[in-house]
């Protein structure tokens, strides 16, 4: 295999700048054009090329460097050398990707693959691949990104260092930690923090062992990250300040430095040590307005609001939470847009501004749905990426096992025949081929059943916190109602939709994605009605005795609405005696063809007058017809209501 080493340098600079180093703008364009203008004077298309696309990686592909891509091209199609074209292209994609052109990004780098394979030029192609797994990145696609990276690892794995120079070598190991660096961040943010450990780990020491301290630097600031998501956060500050240390020692950009103090700032809030968060934060984000780096400045406003609002200066931190929600909008990036609106709900909430806070906690509510359907895809893929990961291995020593003794087979069955040779060669063909025809069926099926059990459960999951938000809505009306009486009616509305929220939860947090038991929900239901509404009542005591059965949705939920129905009233009105000894006594089981609800207490009793026009009487009698159902009021030191439900659906 022909490695080309020259092109092994340029690649370790393109990446190690990626998210480390801040471009430092050109004086003037004149000096782009004079590098054009003076490349002629190189004696080679091969230097030409390299010299002009190493600059584009150089100048962190600004616009201004179209320029030095453009003349690369023009001198590669004039060589009609396919190296040349591949890299210049591959250039040309790198100068999208980073100005968020993804589409012609992509363009860009299908053609740069036409023009080479990867036996050819392993370094190459796996380059390709890393900026094209950036660009599902940043569409949203973390499962392609992931695929692909692993891909662009799996090439260079193939290339054999022992015959590298101890130069070449250096050179290897860079473009290696950066890929291992890549793969960690992709870890972490699927929170498998062991595998993103390993990787973490691995990367800084392959860049303490070639010297590359601001490579070394970063990768412990990405460590530390991860050690804050765990809640670690002296070991994150010990991290932080390590890397920070490092990128000093190396003279490193001074974006790069002030990102290390944005970071401190956060592990010096998660210590409760505000002085110096924000005397962080502070120094951070004075660097990256002077910088104009927006991504940086999102990360470290978020950071300050977030102090401000434990040190209850609210309307600090909603000037700094606005000012990264704005430009998170604009860069379509979620999470920070998440974080940004849960900072604001909190500081509108404080400052007393009820209305900006409930349309922070609905876009929060909507970001962190986004985020957990994002999750589930990252779990999917991190499964899907070890078992194929495991599989090819496998695979790979079967087909070798197997093409062994074939071969043993072929030679001895050479002796009786060939008659007889191929007549078992075809029979062991054919036994094998579906054999492997019905692996792949269950692969799919089983794949399809989990994709089914997620959007199912995903479902439940919206559908709760769709009935969440009307809940807080409906709270936050009644706190701001004079009028009593209606205010007493919003919440019982909101009871009522409180009953429907725990069905949802229920199928969302268990394995049964289409039923209810009856058991577990009718004791939670209740528990919640009475811990909620009979405060006022004095040593009521609660007996339930609900049999477990499973029931489908559509029988749940009216039975669920009966029981806050029939419990509330006899909150409200059953002791307004003052019974010294309140009881209150559910039972819901099964007798021959019907299930039998019985609401029980020892109270005033329910007069002939009130059963007849309350609404919540009403409203049971019209949802007792949806289930076939007969309601019966009996006062008898207290009342004694039943329920006889004849019409219901149980699941298996």
């Amino acid at each position: 295999m022909v490695l080309n080493y020259k092109f092994i340098g340029v690649l370790l600079i393109f990446f190690i700048q990626i998210g480390i180093a801040q471009e430092k703008p050109l004086e003037v364009d004149k000096e782009v054009d004079a590098i054009v203008k003076n490349i002629d004077t190189i004696k080679t298309e091969y230097e030409k090329t390299y010299r002009l696309t190493g600059l584009a990686g150089k100048y962190k592909y600004a616009k201004r460097s179209r320029k030095f891509i453009n003349k690369a091209i023009a001198i590669a199609k004039q060589s009609n050398n396919p190296e040349l074209l591949a890299v210049s292209h591959y250039s040309l994609g790198n100068y999208f990707y980073f100005n968020l052109q993804l589409d012609s990004s992509s363009v860009a780098l299908v053609k740069a693959k036409e023009y080479i394979k990867e036996e050819k030029l392993p370094l190459v192609y796996a380059s390709i691949l890393t900026t094209e797994s950036g660009i599902y990145k940043k569409k949203g696609d973390v499962k392609r990104s992931i695929v692909i990276k692993l891909e662009a690892r799996s090439i260079l794995e193939k290339v054999d260092t022992l015959t590298l120079s101890a130069g070449d070598k250096y050179k290897y190991k860079g473009k290696s930690l950066v890929l291992d660096n890549s793969l960690a961040n992709l870890y972490n943010q699927m929170e498998d923090y062991a595998m993103a450990l390993q990787y973490y780990d691995a990367a800084f020491q392959s860049a303490m062992k070639i010297g590359a301290k601001i490579n070394a630097g970063a990768i412990l600031s990405n460590k530390g990250d991860m050690l804050l998501n765990m809640g670690s956060y002296t070991e994150a500050l010990k991290m932080f300040e390590k890397g920070k240390t490092l990128k000093v020692e190396a003279n490193a950009p001074l974006p790069l430095i002030a990102s290390s103090n944005s970071n401190i700032g956060y592990a010096y809030t998660g210590l409760n040590n505000y002085e110096k968060a924000e005397i962080s934060f502070n120094n951070a984000i004075s660097v990256f307005e002077n910088e104009n780096s927006l991504s940086r400045q999102i990360y470290a406003y978020i950071g300050r609001g977030v102090l401000y609002n434990r040190l209850q200066k609210y309307q600090l931190a909603q000037q700094d939470c606005e000012k990264a929600k704005d430009i998170a909008i604009k860069q379509n990036d979620l999470e920070s847009k998440l974080k940004s609106c849960k900072c604001l709900y909190v500081a509108y909430k404080e400052l007393g501004d009820y209305q900006k806070a409930i349309e922070n906690q609905e876009l929060f509510i909507a970001a962190k749905d986004s985020i957990f359907n994002k999750k589930n895809i990252k779990k999917l893929a991190q499964l899907e990426m070890q078992y194929n990961f495991d599989k090819k291995q496998e695979l790979q020593n079967i087909e070798n096992l197997a093409n062994e003794k074939e071969r043993k087979l072929y030679l001895w069955l050479a002796f009786i025949g060939f008659i007889l040779t191929s007549t078992l060669a075809f029979f062991f063909y054919r036994n094998r081929k579906q054999k492997i025809i019905l692996a792949k069926q269950k692969v799919l099926l089983e794949t399809a059943v989990d994709e089914k059990n997620i959007l199912l459960r995903e479902t439940h999951h919206r559908v709760k916190n769709s009935f969440q938000i009307v809940s807080s809505l409906l709270y936050l009306q009644s706190e701001n109602m004079e009028d009593k009486e209606a205010a007493l009616a919003v919440k019982e509305a909101q009871n009522r939709v409180k009953s429907m929220v725990l069905i949802h939860q229920k199928l969302y947090s268990k394995d049964q994605l289409i039923g209810i038991n009856t058991q577990e929900y009718i004791t939670d239901l209740t528990r919640d009605i009475v811990d909620n509404q009979a405060v006022g009542i004095k040593n009521l005591v609660t007996s339930i005795n609900a049999d477990s059965y499973v029931l489908s949705v559509d029988t749940i939920t009216p039975i669920g609405l009966i029981i806050n129905e029939l419990i509330t009233n006899v909150v409200k009105h059953a002791f307004t005696g003052g019974s010294s000894e309140p009881k209150l006594n559910v039972t819901f089981k099964k007798v021959n063809d019907y299930f039998l609800l019985q609401i029980e207490d020892n109270g005033v009793g329910i007069s002939e007058e009130f059963s007849e026009s309350s609404f919540g009487i009403k409203l049971i009698k019209s949802l007792s017809k949806k289930l076939k159902a007969t309601l019966t009021f009996e006062n008898d030191n207290g009342t004694l209501a039943l329920v006889k439900i004849y019409k219901f659906e149980e699941v298996l």
